[in-house]
């Protein structure tokens, strides 16, 4: 294998995938086995809609700041720099805090408890399949400057 085709980090899923098969799987488990959080609660809904257009602005500002440096969001492809500015100023993960705040938005606003237990699997494959390689791959390939960052911004929040 070639370095270019190995500049990029060995992620064992990609992250939107995951997170919209998790939704689905909790949209076919509330179809068969039913199920509620709080239903008929207005704060529910209201916490659901929060949730979920903070996460699809959060989204949003994640995309923009990856295209103002000409970076390709998807993790198997290689990264040109370390991407500092934006949302990326308080997360190293401003996409999956994003991906995590619309699966709760919307296990909220449709009264799906099992989008919101499924959760738990997504952040441990995001955890170990995902964040770990790439913080991996970060460090190789930037060293100092990406320990730097690390250091300075929090993985989540």
């Amino acid at each position: 294998m070639s370095e270019t085709e190995s500049d990029h980090a060995d992620v064992v899923v990609l992250p939107p995938l995951l997170y919209l098969s998790s939704v689905l799987a909790g949209a076919l488990t509330q179809w068969l086995l039913g199920g509620s959080i709080a239903a008929g609660s207005g704060l529910r809904v209201a916490a659901g809609a929060v949730f979920l257009i903070t996460g699809l602005a959060g989204a949003v500002g994640f995309s923009r700041t990856f295209a103002r440096a000409g970076q390709d969001r998807s993790p198997r492809t290689s990264t040109p720099s370390i991407v500092t500015d934006g949302l990326y100023r308080y997360s190293r993960n401003p996409a999956y805090v994003s991906l995590t705040a619309i699966q709760v938005g919307l296990a909220l606003l449709f009264d799906n408890p099992w989008m919101l237990a499924l959760l738990v699997p997504v952040l441990a494959i995001m955890h170990y399949g995902v964040i770990l390689r790439e913080e991996a791959y970060l460090e190789r390939k930037f060293g100092d400057a990406y320990l730097a960052y690390k250091a300075r911004v929090r993985r989540w929040l």
